[in-house]
C-alpha cells in the first residue's frame, strides 16, 4: 500500500462516516414531519418541508457514495464525468450557501 492510499483510505471512510448522521437526522425529519411527530420549518408547508429534506438526504447519499468510491474496487466503474460532476456540483451547493447574505444584507 503506498503513502496515498494509507493517507486516502482512512479519509475517506472518515467523510463517509461522518455524513452518515446527517443523512440519518434528516430522513428522521421527513418521517417525524409526514407522521406528524415533529414541527415544520417557518415558512414551509409539509410538501415543502419533505421535498427539501429529500434533496439534502440525495446529496448526503451520494456524498457518502462518493467518498467511497473514490477508495473501493468498484468505484473504479463509475466514469469520471459522472464523479466530476457530483464534485461540481456539490461544491457549487456549499459556495452557494457560504455566500448567502443574512437578514441585513451581510455575508455570514
Amino acid at each position: 500500500m503506498d503513502r496515498l492510499d494509507r493517507v486516502g483510505r482512512p479519509a475517506a471512510y472518515g467523510a463517509a462516516l461522518v455524513m452518515t448522521p446527517y443523512l440519518l437526522i434528516k430522513v428522521s425529519w421527513v418521517v417525524g414531519a409526514i407522521a406528524g411527530l415533529l414541527p415544520i420549518g417557518d415558512g414551509f408547508g409539509l410538501a415543502g418541508w419533505v421535498v427539501l429534506n429529500t434533496v439534502t438526504i440525495g446529496m448526503a447519499g451520494t456524498g457518502i457514495v462518493m467518498a467511497l468510491a473514490l477508495v473501493r474496487p468498484w468505484g473504479m466503474r463509475i466514469p469520471g464525468p459522472l464523479v466530476a460532476f457530483a464534485a461540481w456540483v456539490g461544491s457549487g451547493f456549499l459556495v452557494a450557501m457560504e455566500a448567502e447574505p443574512d437578514a441585513d444584507g451581510r455575508a455570514r
